[in-house]
């Protein structure tokens, strides 16, 4: 695990103050990061409608596969080449290559979804349609702004969760254990990586926060543009 270091964060500028609440700040980052979020997800939503075991398994793999052992591959093996300083690349200008690794790789997952998942396909089809437009959106704003992907990402786990626990059939994210303790835990997850962004000054609290907002909102209505739509 690596502390940020003084030429880390071009958009922010200054080292980040030594203490706990960096080391907290830190690893909040590693283990709360864009890559878990979507299996996880993913699997939720597939239980929400009632999907069996082995479909819940499928759906889960190709998210995990496709969304984040591709992407972490890919950007560990830019980190070996020495080309970014760390696998959260804090630098935005070197972000082109993993956000374009990331389009391709959400690309093969919608293909895998039409030919091989069966319950759910079309939400799932939904969500990484989501993920390609969100992914890109992320994209163009980082080309000029160094917004927060990490925010965005945990941000809209949680809104694309309301979403399905809201306008979609079903009792996994509706009632019980299950869907309180997702509420719960988005709760606390999103201010706090928002929290530990800024502490580790990986991103301004603009930044943080223009985050965690496109995260909460953007899944959200494009899904029930989504589900208008078919609906029509």
């Amino acid at each position: 695990m690596e502390l940020p270091g003084p030429d880390s964060d071009v958009s922010v500028g200054r080292d980040p103050a030594p203490g706990v609440g960096l080391w907290i700040a830190v690893v909040v980052s590693y283990v709360v990061n864009p890559l878990v979020l979507p299996p996880a997800v993913y699997g939720l939503v597939l239980g929400h409608v009632g999907a069996p075991e082995g479909e819940i398994a499928t759906g889960v793999g190709i998210a995990a596969f496709f969304l984040a052992v591709v992407p972490l591959v890919h950007v560990g093996w830019m980190r070996w080449q020495g080309r970014v300083a760390s696998l959260e690349i804090r630098d935005r200008r070197k972000r082109t290559e993993p956000f374009l690794g990331v389009l391709a790789a959400g690309g093969a997952a919608l293909g895998a979804i039409v030919l091989i998942q069966d319950v759910g396909r079309g939400l799932l089809m939904a969500l990484v349609g989501c993920h390609l437009l969100n992914t890109g959106l992320l994209f163009l704003i980082t080309t000029q702004w160094k917004i927060s992907v990490h925010c965005a990402s945990v941000a809209g786990a949680l809104g694309t969760l309301l979403y399905t626990r809201m306008h979609v059939p079903g009792t996994l994210l509706r009632t019980g254990a299950v869907a309180e303790a997702v509420l719960l835990a988005g709760a606390v997850l999103v201010p706090l990586l928002l929290w530990a962004r800024v502490r580790s000054r990986a991103h301004t609290l603009g930044q943080a926060t223009a985050g965690t907002v496109m995260g909460l909102v953007a899944p959200y209505a494009e899904l029930y543009a989504i589900g208008a739509g078919m609906a029509a």
